[in-house]
């Protein structure tokens, strides 16, 4: 199924909510990095911390799963599980089947420091929160109505030629 693009320009106000939200999104980022910091971990360890520990259930733990869930080529991830299971946050596993395949499990550490860091990120985030939805839903409203009069548009066009 081909998603609809709103192609047309940005207007001016679409710019601005572009902008709050790039904003509020790395003032989110440099606050979650600032505490992290202090905990004397890295940043990307944390964020490989939290995606392994925010993995839907059904998806399997491995370094390929990972790296794409952190946008990153496989073999920056393998070095980051690295300094990650080096540190002692997270370990790697062989499954039982395919003893190619490894699992990553989070630590009690990896459990401690998110135990930490949790309550800042949802603080900072009801911080910022409200700025950060208001200005993804001026962006998508307009893309919303768009793709909405569109899919109109065709309808009438198929009913005509159907006629």
């Amino acid at each position: 199924m081909a998603k609809e693009k709103n192609t047309g320009p940005l207007q001016a106000s679409e710019y601005i909510a572009l902008a709050e939200f790039r904003y509020q999104l790395r003032r989110f980022l440099r606050h979650m990095e600032e505490e992290v910091r202090e905990f004397g971990v890295n940043p990307q360890q944390y964020q490989l911390v939290l995606a392994l520990k925010g993995l839907p259930k059904d998806q399997v733990p491995t370094i390929s799963r990972l790296a794409d869930r952190m946008q990153l080529n496989h073999n920056s991830m393998v070095e980051l599980v690295d300094r990650c299971e080096e540190r002692g946050l997270i370990r790697r596993g062989r499954t039982g089947t395919d003893r190619r395949q490894v699992n990553l499990s989070i630590t009690p550490d990896g459990e401690a420091l998110h135990r930490k860091l949790g309550s800042a990120a949802r603080q900072e985030l009801k911080n910022i929160g409200p700025e950060l939805v208001d200005s993804v839903l001026h962006l998508t409203k307009r893309a919303s109505k768009a793709a909405s009069r569109t899919g109109k548009q065709k309808k009438a066009t198929a009913k005509k030629a159907g006629a």
